[in-house]
């Protein structure tokens, strides 16, 4: 029981949550916004079709972009996440030691 304990300890499941979340976030604004950015692409550049080079070297700079914008979100948000649960797990320690201490008084 011990050994699987450690390797619970040991496995950073935010670290992989947030990895599983950045894919997400690149799959679903590729997918989602593909058709409207070439749509508006096309109506940027009217002597080519959405499909030309420049069209498609355009569109993959915007959904980078909106990438960017989202993983840095997110990254945000788990620092933020990271600093308290940093300051709960120092006041729980805290709270144990006292208890600790109550009973090995006697």
């Amino acid at each position: 029981m011990a050994d699987f304990r450690e390797n619970v300890d040991k496995l950073n499941v935010r670290g992989i949550i947030l990895s599983a979340m950045m894919t997400a976030f690149g799959l679903v604004v590729a997918l989602s916004w593909k058709d409207a950015i070439n749509a508006l692409v096309a109506r940027i550049i009217p002597s080519g079709s959405g499909s030309s080079l420049l069209g498609q070297f355009i569109t993959a700079t915007a959904v980078t972009l909106l990438v960017v914008v989202l993983a840095t979100t997110v990254l945000r948000i788990n620092r933020r996440l990271e600093r308290q649960w940093e300051r709960m797990s120092e006041q729980m320690s805290e709270q144990i030691d006292r208890v600790t201490d109550l009973f090995d008084r006697d």
